[in-house]
């Protein structure tokens, strides 16, 4: 039976993968760098250092990744601010359906716990998570299991009683070396057959969650 539900963040529960793409490219157009979809296939559901070596592996040493992280980060927060974290098709209803239903809730992002309380803050959410773990909060970024392992252990609740919603191939691919049961749910990048074998289930949006739920918990 399952009890608790692990969140990954972006492009999951938020629509920020889009706009962070278009902060991204603008500031990339500014500095006279191209940032094709190549680039921002691989750095879905990486941390701030596998990004940051993605980009100096791409466009050299000198790549001042720092000083654009903290624009893109301020315009992106000013953004927010102004407008609200743009969610994700059905995450307020299913979210309202777990905590009726006495589900533990954990989100488990590679963006900072910082970005992750700050989100979960405008969109009035701070208070219905139980556990949350950043990629600050973590040695290895996904792929690697890691984060996965530790929010079970700080939810403390059994592997096989979990499950994670994810919509990238680092996302599913540390679900998988957790070996822990992952519903795919797609957003920006197209997940190759290889890697969507791995997923317990595809849903089409969060809505579909709760109805998924009833059928294999009854």
């Amino acid at each position: 039976m399952i009890k608790g539900i692990i969140f990954d963040m972006d492009g999951l529960m938020f629509d920020t993968e889009k706009l962070s793409k278009t902060i991204w490219k603008n500031i990339g157009k500014e500095k006279g760098y191209n940032f094709d979809e190549d680039l921002f296939d691989q750095l879905i559901g990486t941390d701030i250092n596998t990004t940051k070596n993605i980009f100096k592996d791409k466009f050299g040493s000198d790549f001042s990744y720092d000083k654009m992280r903290k624009r893109k980060g301020k315009i992106m927060a000013k953004k927010i601010k102004k407008d609200g974290v743009p969610i994700k098709k059905g995450l307020n209803e299913t979210i309202k359906y777990l905590k009726e239903n006495d589900y533990r809730i954990a989100v488990a992002s590679s963006s900072s716990k910082e970005t992750i309380e700050f989100y979960l803050r405008s969109a009035d959410l701070n208070g219905e998570i139980d556990s949350i773990i950043g990629g600050d909060e973590v040695k290895e970024s996904k792929p690697n299991p890691e984060i996965f392992n530790k929010c079970c252990e700080k939810m403390n609740i059994n592997k096989k009683e979990t499950l994670i919603l994810e919509d990238s191939i680092n996302g599913i691919l540390a679900a998988d070396k957790a070996n822990i049961n992952v519903i795919l749910i797609e957003d920006i990048v197209n997940v190759p057959d290889e890697v969507k074998k791995m997923a317990y289930k595809e849903l089409n949006h969060l809505g579909e969650l709760p109805n998924f739920l009833e059928k294999i918990n009854n």
